[in-house]
């Protein structure tokens, strides 16, 4: 009996075994929170395996004593043991930094990056989505090599500057090309960042050259979210920022500020302008910290959510967007609501449907305003002895010492600059498939924009002590056609042929109006009754254009070891005429990859190492409709007394010969994967030529005088780019990945219409400085400074010598360039530049058990920035009476400090504002983003991943610049502004943001 009994127990043993297995389920997504199908699952050690469906899900059979492994090309390998684990498993698997199999957008279609001849770089939602962004640029800022950006305002939705491989054109715009879904010509504005899944930035003239007349600056695709087959995901995401000023200005106390000031009337020999008692009481009682009343901690909420998933047949996503961002500066804001619906559906076996639809409204207040009646500006020149109310309530309107303009509290708050800019778009298409590898893709696209503005002026900030308002009103349409004929066939196993032909079309109009009024009677009301005016205006504008344009391109790869694309556009448009109006944009590529020879085979290390070359010729348009045409002139003249005629007079003559600016480029670089592919190189060498630059040339006044727009000029920019990726860490459940990039950009003007230099034409520091601030020269980058070498202060040995100028010691001494002892435009030369010529960023992401940590530094480095708002706050100039920086206190005082710099109060003293003197070295360094964030564990919470998060923006800026931000800039973005740049007049300078924000995915 014990015999049986002890067989039966032992046979009973391997099924009590047996039954420890148990079946393990678990959905696999990746960073962003999308789930992974085909993703590798297997019990270590074994050969038993699975793999994850559409919906990243999957079944397994495994003990709980064993591990899980997950893996899959492109995403760093898992190892999960079964211990003590709640069931279902949610996997997080990080993507690789290399990205050789992604596929990219090259214009009218796709690509594997493995295969690009061109210079591409791509960013996606996992390079950023650890960073609180609000806009596309700042998805940009550091993130690709060759790509320059710049927040010339901090405001909320303020200008931010784009340049692809520096700057091509001098009276045009520099701004690159942004492509959204398809749409050509699209505003980056109207995209909600959380919506995007890849930005392709083309970059060398091989790629860009399919956008023809309008590739010349580079262009931007932007591809948004689409729905993935499988369960309905519904994600949400709610944040809450708190923003504060990088940092304030030293100024002046109210008791120094009257001391100095007495000094300072005292020097020039005229009476006291504070007595003692009134110093007393300001030390007892301060004064007016005029930048703690304009600045302000501001909040800023945003709230997103999403819904997508599909079947095999039909997929779908749509989102919807609230942002409220307040601005540091008091009364300034955005407001962005934003809605967007992509399907994408499989009608019949052949025929696909597609469809993309947005509406996004951006409202913005006080965002653009800069220069002298900048708030920033006059919180600097205004006296801190002066309140900002009088003793009736009412803003003080005027300061009786120091700045001749408003008081900065009313500059913000009794101004309203309104814009609320309306988009509504959709882009629709059907594709069908005639024979495999044939496609006919079909697709429309209509945008309709409105752009509403507001402007009320109180009387407190106005000359005339008059309310005053205005708004306006264009309605701007763009339809665009495009018809892609591909075909791509892979012959004998070698040849990879992929032909592609496409005829597009596109329309633009834009019909707007304007009215103000003056003096208004009832100012409460605003820009709402402008009838009330006492005076009032109205004007209209019409404009329109149209594009056609035929292309064709040719990818040819043999045996992926050799590869060669030919393409060719030609455009045109109705800007132009007299035979202008098309033109040819051809373009080639080539790339070797080494990596496939024979003869690499042994190196086992490498992965990939390619080498590419491309040249081709791209355009700018340059100009506004009508440019060619000679325009009119509205004027009033007094023809009988006591009353004004109003008629219109001949304007600037039209040059019906006009075309496009033209730039050729070529291109050479090297793309290399190493170790399992976890380190990335691509190094790229350019050189842009452009040429048929537009140009305003003086016409002299015998034939009429004026100006006429010619093509005449050539800009050159050569440079070197470099990127660095890879997985530093790669072990189960640390991962580090880095990237790094830099670039190297020099500019050169190369001729003009004439060998002389040319004014800039704007006069940034109006006030300040009696002449442009910039020259533009042959042989010389654009955004050159043209002023004075500013050499110190006349010392006590050198009263003579100080003489000879009509100066005494203490005053400030320039550099005598025609030693005539007069300091004249003659003596104007360059002494500085306002391009930089690097920029880099440095990404890091660290993940460990559900934290992941994210630390990007980005930088622009060596160019010079004229700070006017420094000058302005030292000197005493017609704009500003008095010095409120305390520095000043360090002036040349005879007697007591005559080794300073900062120049004595004297009567023979001058201030020249564009010197060296005021130029200081714009590099900086910025901790762009510092971020933690820890997913929950699928223990703490079932059918739902739950993500919590902190960052901290621009918290720390490295930098010898002494100004608010050394990355802000007066001048806009618009056309022209790159001969003018690196100017900090009043501008909005960036904030330092926590963020603090949770994401839930279910």
């Amino acid at each position: 009996m014990s015999q049986r009994l002890l067989l039966f127990i032992l046979l009973l043993f391997p099924l009590g075994m047996w039954a420890q297995t148990k079946k393990i389920t678990g959905t696999v997504k990746d960073d962003t929170g999308v789930p992974i199908p085909g993703i590798s699952v297997q019990v270590k050690g074994k050969t038993t395996g699975a793999m994850t469906n559409a919906s990243g899900y999957f079944e397994i059979d495994a003990q709980p004593a064993e591990t899980l492994t997950f893996s899959a090309i492109n995403y760093n390998r898992q190892e999960i043991p079964l211990n003590n684990v709640s069931l279902p498993l949610i996997i997080t698997m990080a993507s690789r930094v290399n990205t050789i199999n992604d596929v990219v957008v090259v214009g009218y279609g796709t690509q594997k990056k493995r295969d690009l001849t061109g210079s591409i770089s791509s960013v996606s939602t996992r390079d950023f989505k650890e960073q609180p962004v609000v806009n596309v640029q700042q998805i940009l800022q550091g993130r690709a090599a060759g790509v320059q950006v710049v927040s010339n305002a901090g405001a909320p939705g303020g200008e931010v500057s784009v340049r692809i491989r520096g700057n091509n054109s001098i009276k045009g715009d520099n701004n690159p090309l942004y492509v959204i879904d398809g749409y050509v010509g699209a505003d980056p504005s109207t995209v909600n960042p959380n919506d995007i899944e890849t930005m392709d930035i083309l970059k060398d003239a091989s790629s860009t050259a399919i956008y023809g007349s309008r590739g010349a600056n580079g262009v931007i695709v932007i591809t948004t979210k689409r729905g993935k087959a499988g369960k309905t995901s519904i994600d949400f995401m709610s944040q809450f920022s708190s923003a504060q000023v990088l940092k304030k200005l030293d100024l002046l106390n109210a008791a120094d500020f009257a001391t100095t000031a007495n000094a300072n009337a005292a020097a020039n020999g005229t009476t006291p302008i504070y007595t003692d008692a009134q110093i007393a009481n300001f030390k007892s009682n301060g004064g007016t910290n005029w930048q703690d009343q304009i600045f302000r901690t501001a909040p800023a909420q945003e709230y997103q959510l999403s819904i997508s998933g599909g079947n095999d047949k039909t997929r779908f996503y749509t989102s919807g967007n609230f942002l409220n961002q307040q601005g540091i500066i008091i009364n300034s804001s955005l407001k962005r609501y934003a809605l967007r619906a992509a399907v994408t559906s499989q009608l019949y076996k052949k025929l696909q449907l597609h469809v993309n639809a947005y509406a996004v409204r951006n409202e913005t207040m006080n965002t653009g305003i800069t220069g002298r009646d900048a708030p920033i500006t006059q919180a600097i020149a205004w006296a801190p002895t002066v309140p900002v109310r009088d003793s009736n309530g009412a803003y003080t309107l005027n300061d009786p010492v120091g700045s001749i303009s408003f008081n900065p509290v009313a500059l913000a708050t009794d101004q309203r600059r309104v814009t609320y800019n309306s988009t509504f778009a959709t882009i629709a298409g059907l594709k069908y498939e005639f024979v495999p590898g044939l496609t006919f893709d079909m697709t429309g696209a209509v945008n309709y924009g409105n752009v509403q503005t507001m402007n009320y002026t109180g009387a407190s900030i106005s000359s005339a002590r008059t309310a005053n308002a205005g708004r306006g009103s264009t309605e701007n349409i763009g339809i665009q056609s495009t018809n892609n004929l591909t075909y791509s066939h892979l012959f004998n196993n070698a040849h990879q042929l992929t032909v592609t032909g496409v005829m597009e079309y596109q329309y633009f109009t834009a019909n707007g109006f304007n009215a103000n009024g003056n003096s208004l009677t009832y100012p409460g009301m605003e820009y709402y009754n402008l009838a009330l005016a006492q005076t009032y205006g109205v004007g209209t504008n019409y404009t329109d254009y149209k594009l056609l344009s035929y292309l064709g391109r040719v990818n040819y790869d043999y045996k992926g070891r050799y590869y060669f694309t030919a393409g060719v556009r030609r455009d045109g448009s109705s800007k132009f005429q007299n035979g202008n109006q098309y033109s040819t944009f051809p373009s080639v590529g080539a790339a070797w990859k080494l990596s496939e020879m024979d003869f690499m085979k042994s190196v086992h290390f490498l992965n990939n190492l390619k080498i590419r070359t491309g040249y081709g010729v791209t355009g700018n348009q340059a100009i506004n409709p009508y440019q060619t045409l000679t325009t009119y002139t509205n004027v009033s003249t007094t023809i009988i007394p006591g009353s004004v005629t109003p008629g219109i007079v001949l304007g600037n003559p039209g040059n019906p010969g006009l075309k496009w600016e033209t730039t050729r480029q070529w291109d050479l670089g090297i793309d290399a994967d190493m170790f399992d592919n976890r380190l990335s190189l691509t190094a790229d060498y350019y050189n842009k030529n452009t040429s048929n630059l537009l140009l305003s040339v003086p016409i002299p006044n015998y034939m009429g005088g004026g100006s006429v727009l010619s093509n005449v000029g050539k800009v050159n920019n050569r440079g070197i780019e470099l990127a660095v990726s890879g997985d530093i860490i790669r072990n189960g459940s640390v991962t580090w990945n880095s990237a790094f990039n830099i670039s190297f950009l020099r500019n050169r003007v190369v001729s003009l219409y004439s060998d002389k230099s040319i004014p800039s034409g704007t006069n940034i520091g109006s006030g300040l400085s009696p002449q442009p601030e910039f020259m533009i020269i042959p042989g010389q980058p654009l955004g050159t400074y043209w002023g004075l070498t500013y050499q110190g202060t006349w010392k006590p040995d050198e009263a003579a010598a100080a003489a000879a100028y009509g100066n005494v010691p203490g005053d400030s001494k320039y550099l005598d360039l025609d030693g005539n002892k007069i300091i004249d435009g003659s003596d104007y030369h360059i002494i500085g530049h306002g391009l930089p010529k690097y920029s880099w960023g440095f990404n890091n992401t660290i993940n460990w058990k559900g934290f992941t940590l994210n630390i990007f530094v980005q930088s622009l480095g060596g160019y010079d920035k004229l700070d006017y708002t420094y000058a302005a706050g030292i000197t005493a100039n017609s704009d500003m009476r008095q010095a409120t920086i305390a520095d000043i206190k360090n002036r040349y005082i005879p007697k007591q400090n005559e080794t300073s710099d900062i120049p004595a109060f004297s009567k023979t003293n001058k201030n020249y504002t564009v010197t060296t003197r005021f130029l200081e070295d714009g590099t900086f360094i910025r901790f762009k983003n510092i971020s933690l964030s820890y997913e929950l564990p699928p223990s703490m919470v079932k059918q739902a991943r739950i993500t919590v998060y902190l960052r901290a923006a621009n918290f720390i800026t490295i930098t010898k610049y002494k100004g608010f931000d050394p990355e802000t800039n007066s001048v806009a973005t618009g056309a022209g502004s790159d001969v003018n740049q690196s100017i900090d007049y009043g501008s909005y300078p960036n904030a330092k943001t926590i963020t603090a924000g949770v994401k839930i995915g279910l």
